[in-house]
C-alpha cells in the first residue's frame, strides 16, 4: 500500500499536466469529465452527471474520409499524449470494464482500443452514496483500475491495480510514499439506500407492473445517453452531391427510439414504447449477464437521475410480485 499526501497532491496534478492530458471531474453548467486546464476546476469526489464513455466510445466518430481518390484516416494514438483520468468512481470503472468487453475482447475496435491504450485510469473510492439514486452496492462491482485513491484525512491511500498502474507510479515515484496503513473491507465499499433486490428478472417480463413505468416514459433516450455502459451505435456515410467527397461516421444510437430497429421496408421490430422500455432494462440486468456473467448496469443511477419523469426502475422491479 502506498500513499500520496494531500499537501503535495496539487503538485502531482500539475506535474501530470506537463506531459499528459489530465482529465478529471469538473462542474460548469453541469458536471462531467473534461480536459483540465486549471487544477482549481477539479472536484475529485464529484459523481458526474455525464459519463466518461465519450472519451473512449465517441459520440461521433469519423472512421475515414475521402476526397476524390485520396483516403484519410483519423490521427492515431502515436500522435497523441498519454492521458490520465483522475476521479473515476467504482461504477464508472466497472462501466469501462463492460465496454472493454464489447470493444476489445473478441473483435477489437481500433478506435476504442487506441483511446484505452493511451489512458491511465485513476479511481476515487466514494466514502458515501452521492444521492438517493445510487444503487451500486447491490451490483457486485469488482476492482478494475490502474490506481485507486482512498481518502484518509491528510493523505490518499493508493492501491495499484495493474502493471500499467505500477509503471505509472514508478514514473512519478517522488509523490508516492510507503505506508503501514491498510484498507479494511468497509473502506472499499459503501452501502446505498437504494438496492436492487432481484438478481434474476426472467420471470417478470410479462408482469403488469411494467405499465406503471412505461406510462410515464417519454422514450426520449436520456437514460441510454447518460448510461456509462451502453454501447449501441449506427454507421452512415455523408457524401456531397458530386460523390467525390465525404466521410463515414459512427454515431451513438439509442434503443429507446423507434428508428433503432427500423429496417428496409419500414418495419420496426420494437414499435411499442413498452417493448423498447423493457428491452433496455432486460439488456442491462439480464441479457448481458447471461452472456458475460455480469450485469451491464453498474448502479450509477444516471438513468434515474436524468430521467425527465424520474422513472425509478429499481423500485419498480423490487415491488413486482409473482402470483403463486
Amino acid at each position: 500500500m502506498l500513499k500520496i499526501n494531500k499537501a503535495s497532491f496539487n503538485d502531482f496534478l500539475l506535474d501530470l499536466m506537463r506531459y499528459n492530458e489530465l482529465i478529471a471531474p469538473v462542474k460548469t453548467d453541469e458536471s462531467r469529465f473534461e480536459l483540465v486546464k486549471d487544477i482549481k476546476q477539479i472536484e475529485i469526489s464529484l459523481h458526474t452527471y455525464f459519463p466518461v464513455k465519450k472519451l473512449f466510445f465517441r459520440k461521433h466518430q469519423t472512421m475515414f474520409s475521402f476526397d476524390k481518390n485520396k483516403l484519410a484516416e483519423p490521427e492515431t494514438s502515436a500522435e497523441k499524449k498519454q492521458r490520465v483520468i483522475v476521479g473515476l468512481k467504482r461504477c464508472d470503472l466497472n462501466s469501462i470494464r463492460r465496454q472493454d468487453i464489447m470493444f476489445m475482447k473478441d473483435t477489437k475496435d481500433p478506435y476504442y482500443k487506441e483511446e484505452r491504450d493511451r489512458t491511465i485510469l485513476v479511481g476515487y473510492n466514494c466514502k458515501e452514496p452521492f444521492d438517493e439514486y445510487c444503487f451500486c452496492s447491490s451490483m457486485d462491482l469488482g476492482d478494475y483500475y490502474d490506481l485507486m485513491l482512498y481518502d484518509k484525512d491528510d493523505a490518499y491511500l493508493v492501491e495499484i491495480g495493474s502493471e500499467k498502474g505500477r509503471n505509472f507510479v514508478d514514473r512519478y515515484r517522488k509523490y508516492f510514499w510507503d505506508t503501514e496503513l491498510f484498507l479494511r473491507p468497509e473502506d472499499r465499499r459503501i452501502e446505498t439506500k437504494l438496492q436492487l433486490d432481484k438478481r434474476d428478472i426472467k420471470e417478470y417480463y410479462n408482469h403488469p407492473d411494467w405499465k406503471k413505468m412505461v406510462d410515464i416514459c417519454f422514450s426520449c433516450a436520456a437514460c441510454v445517453t447518460l448510461c456509462p455502459s451502453c454501447y449501441c451505435f449506427d454507421i452512415h456515410d455523408e457524401v456531397d452531391a458530386t460523390l467525390n467527397k465525404g466521410e463515414r461516421k459512427r454515431n451513438w444510437a439509442a434503443c429507446q427510439l423507434p428508428c433503432f430497429t427500423k429496417v428496409a421496408g419500414g418495419h420496426v421490430f420494437r414499435s411499442t414504447r413498452e417493448d423498447r422500455f423493457k428491452h433496455r432494462i432486460y439488456h442491462q440486468l439480464q441479457y448481458f449477464k447471461d452472456r458475460h456473467g455480469m450485469t451491464l448496469c453498474t448502479g450509477c443511477g444516471r438513468c434515474i437521475r436524468g430521467c425527465p419523469t424520474r422513472i425509478n426502475f429499481v423500485k419498480g422491479i423490487n415491488e413486482m410480485k409473482l402470483e403463486k
